[in-house]
């Protein structure tokens, strides 16, 4: 018996699997032109804030280094030119010639900054001099700016630096020049159609980027420990003074007090000098002589009581010299702890002031 031999299936395509297969082409046809854009879009969104963060960060490194903020370019050779707006000067901050940002910066923050802080250190050390110009000058002007609220032109709010991603790279400046409007700028977080990423800084929010307000608050609060330190040097002076003065007071006390131990010793001799001329005048009245005896033991009375009397001044000018020279020594005790606490506080003040004039001309670096 035979088999019947098996169905051959025809090669190729049914038109039920063409059709469902041109179906799902076209309709990846549609998703991948219509999601391309899109895609397009986000990265070149992407980008652009990434330039943008690369360009804040380079600024903040100008600023720690220059003190003050870059001018804009304003011909677009990546140089700053003096001008409140224009182009980001790339070349000056070091980053790639490609980027075309726009930038915009508060005039006064793009000068030098004057002398706008100083520690408050003694008037009375020389070595006590700052004046030195670096960021925490900057520091100084951010804060005042932010005080004094002034608009940056076009934007109508206190700001220090404004930067407008043009969407171009490398070259298209002039149609990137055609997008902008430095007088009606949109701020970053508003809506805007253009589809450019923006930033915008604030004084305040720069101070505190830039640790301004710890770096200030460090160095002055240095300056009033030298303050203090200084104030309490300056009565420590004065104290030793008075020391040298108190021990220049015990020294003649005590040379006073010598010149009545040789008075007491000058009247103890002079008392038994007294009495040996009391005992020669009793001695020279032999045989017995009444009148003579009688004056001579009234000498010798007087004699003997000069003595007693001597010898009670002896005694205490002795006591009184000693405790002058207790006194002297107790004097110079006393001065010498006075210079020993002076030279603590003394080296409690120059740490102090050294510690700020190395704050304050360390300024924005670590």
């Amino acid at each position: 018996m035979r088999c019947p031999s098996p169905r051959v299936r025809p090669a190729g395509f049914t038109l039920v699997e063409l059709a469902v297969a041109l179906a799902i082409a076209a309709l990846l046809t549609v998703l991948l032109f219509t999601l391309l854009p899109l895609g397009n879009k986000v990265l070149d969104a992407e980008r652009q804030q990434q330039e943008l963060a690369q360009a804040e960060q380079a600024l903040l490194g100008y600023m720690r280094s220059m003190g003050q903020l870059p001018s804009a370019d304003g011909d677009g050779n990546g140089r700053g030119t003096g001008a409140a707006e224009g182009w980001l000067p790339v070349a000056d901050l070091g980053l790639p010639a490609r980027m075309r940002i726009h930038y915009q910066v508060q005039p006064r923050l793009a000068q030098a900054p004057a002398n706008a802080f100083d520690p408050l250190l003694p008037e009375g050390d020389p070595l006590a001099v700052t004046g030195s110009r670096n960021g925490l000058d900057l520091c100084m002007q951010l804060l005042l700016e932010q005080r004094s609220a002034a608009p940056l032109a076009g934007l109508g709010m206190p700001v220090a630096y404004y930067l407008g991603h043009s969407g171009m790279a490398g070259h298209g400046r002039a149609e990137a020049d055609a997008q902008w409007k430095p007088a009606a700028q949109a701020m970053p977080g508003t809506p805007a159609d253009t589809g450019l990423a923006t930033v915008a800084a604030g004084p305040g929010e720069l101070a505190s980027r830039l640790a301004c307000t710890d770096r200030l608050a460090r160095t002055q609060g240095s300056a009033q420990a030298a303050q203090s330190a200084w104030s309490a040097l300056e009565l420590t002076r004065f104290n030793f003074e008075f020391r040298e003065f108190d021990i220049h007071i015990a020294e003649t006390t005590r040379d006073q007090a010598g010149v009545g131990l040789a008075l007491a010793v000058y009247a103890m001799a002079e008392a038994i000098t007294n009495e040996a001329i009391a005992i020669t005048l009793l001695a020279s009245g032999w045989p017995p002589d009444g009148l003579t005896l009688s004056a001579g033991a009234k000498q010798l009375a007087k004699s003997v009581v000069s003595i007693v009397k001597a010898a009670k001044s002896l005694a205490s000018a002795v006591e009184t010299f000693k405790e002058a020279e207790d006194g002297v020594e107790d004097a110079r005790t006393r001065r010498d702890q006075v210079r020993n606490f002076m030279n603590r506080v003394d080296t409690l003040y120059q740490d102090a002031r050294d510690t700020t004039l190395t704050l304050d001309r360390a300024g924005l670096n670590p």
